[in-house]
């Protein structure tokens, strides 16, 4: 009797369970017309699209309901990429809302190609990458890049041309005269939450630099332009980095003002001869392109020859003379005028034309010796002659001009005294022995090149913190 019942209740339950199925129900109908995974505020969709009006853009997502792109959206977005859309493209959106009931599934494209960049930005900044930007506007506190569908900003202290100290009215025309143009730039700050998107140009800038530094080798010849002249050379454009020719450089004569003899935009001929990756410096050399007067003087002169000069610096141990080729030569102390004398700015001064013979050449060290006490007295004579011949007075130390009939005099006196005098022999003069001339020689050119580096290190720091003549 109980295996009865059971059997009857379940076939009742069987029917009941079939009927429930034929029959939707209320049940069914809201699964139907429900999303089970509703898409959440600022999810980022792929959608196909279906259809495009002038207002609105339809979009199948993947959901019950299609996603729609409102018109105001479609607005912020880029010109160029609205019209390069078509039915059938595949593009990304950000959700705006979660929709309820039957409210539209509302998508935007511009935060989603915003959402978009960011990624991309932050992936920029992590991997230093260097990239070109276009200068669309400006500010007090800098300037705003264009970066795909973003503003970035570049602070005035991280535009390279811009220095510090620098007034308010000249950085003004800096940043009016970049407008328009492509910058290299690196990320240097990404905050999507903040709305924080910095760029720097000094950055980038000093990475492109080192990255050309590296590339430069020295001995390598190079034909490039002058950028900029200054007092104490010439600044050459290297692709990226400017190298200084030092006036030193420039000519085996000597360069007092090279503004004289190059402006910007000369082209030259230069070669490296130092690179400082440290100090981003790069040492250039004209005159190591040029013939070397040394091998002339070499096949052109001999010891004892008679030869004119200039003085171009007196010394307590001797006068240093500047030869027609451009080589300086020194007058030792002992060597200077018929007498014996203690201090060689009682005998000469700077800017005086003098003959001087020649008492020895090294042309392996680039020195020669001269004497003017073994100048004869008569040579001495007939070389004023000449000079009186071409000019009426020599001009002493940029004084008032000195008759070569006075200089002849005080040369007539001096003759007198000598004949006076006992003559001698050469190992009377107050002269010092080779190796002792060899020191003093060896002593004035490292003083002179320790004060020429400090000067030359003063002028180059001045012009890179100052802006020296502004390149």
């Amino acid at each position: 009797m109980e295996n009865e019942n059971l059997e009857h209740q379940g076939e009742n339950q069987s029917r009941e369970e079939d009927s429930s199925m034929e029959q939707p129900g209320w049940f069914k109908d809201f699964v139907d017309h429900y999303d089970v995974d509703k898409p959440q505020q600022g999810e980022i969709l792929k959608g196909t699209i279906l259809s495009i009006q002038e207002s609105s853009i339809l979009l199948d997502v993947g959901f019950k309901r299609d996603a729609i792109i409102p018109g105001q959206d479609l607005e912020k977005v880029d010109q160029e990429i609205r019209q390069g859309l078509a039915v059938g493209d595949e593009i990304f959106v950000s959700v705006l809302r979660t929709p309820l009931g039957d409210d539209d599934l509302l998508v935007s494209l511009h935060k989603a190609l915003s959402k978009k960049t960011w990624i991309k930005a932050e992936e920029l900044a992590q991997g230093g990458e260097l990239i070109e930007l276009e200068v669309v506007d400006q500010n007090r506190g800098g300037l705003l890049v264009a970066y795909e569908t973003l503003r970035g900003f570049i602070p005035n202290s991280h535009i390279p041309s811009i220095r510090r100290g620098m007034s308010a009215q000249k950085t003004g025309e800096i940043k009016t005269g970049l407008m328009g143009k492509l910058l290299p730039v690196k990320a240097i700050e990404v905050d999507q939450k903040e709305g924080r998107l910095v760029f720097s140009a000094r950055v980038a800038q000093k990475d492109q630099k080192q990255k050309r530094l590296k590339e430069i080798e020295v001995g390598t010849v190079i034909k490039s332009r002058v950028v900029n002249v200054v007092d104490f050379g010439l600044f050459v454009d290297l692709e990226g980095v400017d190298g200084l020719v030092h006036k030193s450089e420039i000519d085996w004569f000597r360069v007092n003002k090279p503004a004289k003899l190059f402006k910007a935009g000369d082209e030259i001929e230069v070669k490296v001869v130092g690179v400082d990756l440290e100090k981003e410096r790069v040492s250039l050399s004209r005159k190591a392109l040029l013939p070397n007067p040394w091998h002339e003087l070499v096949e052109k002169y001999n010891e004892g020859d008679l030869v004119d000069g200039k003085v171009i610096s007196v010394l307590d141990f001797g006068a240093f003379v500047e030869l027609k080729e451009g080589l300086q030569g020194l007058v030792h102390v002992s060597e200077v005028g018929y007498e014996n004398i203690e201090d060689p700015k009682s005998a000469v001064r700077k800017g005086d034309l003098v003959l001087v013979r020649i008492m020895g050449i090294d042309p392996g060290r680039e020195r020669v010796s001269l004497s003017m006490r073994r100048v004869p007295v008569s040579e001495q004579m007939d070389w004023m002659m000449n000079l009186e011949d071409a000019q009426e007075g020599l001009l002493v130390d940029g004084g008032e001009a000195e008759p070569i009939a006075e200089i002849i005099e005080e040369i007539e006196e001096v003759q007198e005294d000598i004949d006076k005098k006992p003559v001698g022999d050469e190992g009377d003069l107050d002269k010092p022995d080779d190796k002792e001339l060899e020191s003093l020689v060896t002593d004035q050119e490292e003083s002179s090149v320790e004060e020429s580096s400090k000067g030359n290190l003063n002028e180059e720091t001045s012009s890179e913190d100052g802006e020296s003549k502004e390149k």
